[in-house]
């Protein structure tokens, strides 16, 4: 089996944008490509940050300059500390500083110039591929699973994602076996309604208050059954362009969850022939 570096693997066609950009240039270029994230470079393509969908949605929820889209330059948003690699750094080692840094992303970079990205999603495209036969689910499954039953109201939701610093909810029914899944996606369509609603004549009334999990869930999740090869789940993973897999046993019943970020922990364990 030939050995592969991280520029081997990575995305070459970066989406980038420049400092002064607006936000609305950022969100577009963001839908247009299907991308979670944006490097934004010199004129000269000299990396100098880097901004996410997260990244947007956190700085929105505290600005209140009560400025649109676009009149917020990306400079004032992006994340200035970078994390960087070198081309011909092993998949294994890039794994590893991905996890370390507890991020979802690298820029690979050549004599100061960006060459590349590499995300989880390019570590579990590896990992479908040339990782076959050698973990199952349950090796790296996250086992600690957070979730709610249908009728948690929306508040729940959102208090176990900043708790637990996580991007999704399962919902389970009564007997284990999952329902539905709520992912911070799901929960931007309801952003308004998550903003509390002023009357003159009564307290601020939370209009979500009885929104639940049923409610905005999407439902009949696709699982995966917890003595399945590691590789399948990176490969559903890719091609459904989701981030996270219940993970059922034998009575389907859920045992856990595998992540992108179990993948990578199992490309940082794994060893090229």
């Amino acid at each position: 089996m030939p050995h592969f570096n991280a520029l081997d693997i990575a995305t070459k066609n970066v989406i980038t944008a420049a400092p002064h950009e607006s936000l609305a240039v950022i969100r577009n270029l963001m839908i247009n490509h299907g991308v979670g994230r944006i490097v934004i470079t010199t004129e000269d393509n000299k990396p100098i940050g880097i901004v996410t969908k997260r990244d947007i949605v956190k700085f929105l929820s505290i600005d209140d300059t009560d400025r649109s889209l676009i009149e917020i330059p990306v400079s004032e948003v992006m994340n200035i500390n970078l994390v960087i690699i070198k081309p011909s750094l092993d998949v294994r080692t890039t794994a590893s500083i991905m996890l370390d840094n507890n991020i979802s992303s690298l820029l690979i970079v050549d004599k100061e110039h960006l060459v590349g990205i590499i995300t989880k999603t390019d570590i579990c495209k590896y990992c479908s591929k040339h990782c076959k036969g050698v973990f199952k689910v349950k090796d790296f499954m996250t086992r600690n699973v957070i979730y709610v039953k249908p009728m948690h109201s929306l508040f729940r939701i959102m208090n176990l994602m900043v708790k637990y610093n996580i991007s999704r909810v399962l919902v389970l029914s009564d007997d284990g076996k999952p329902l539905g899944i709520v992912t911070l996606t799901d929960l931007t369509f309801y952003t308004s309604s998550l903003r509390p609603v002023k009357h003159p004549t009564f307290e601020v009334i939370p209009s979500s208050l009885i929104m639940t999990a049923e409610d905005v869930m999407t439902r009949n999740p696709i699982t995966i059954n917890e003595d399945e090869d590691i590789s399948k789940a990176s490969e559903i993973m890719v091609k459904r362009k989701i981030s996270g897999l219940p993970v059922i046993d034998r009575n389907e019943r859920l045992s856990g969850i595998i992540t992108k970020t179990d993948i990578v922990k199992a490309v940082a364990c794994f060893k090229e022939a």
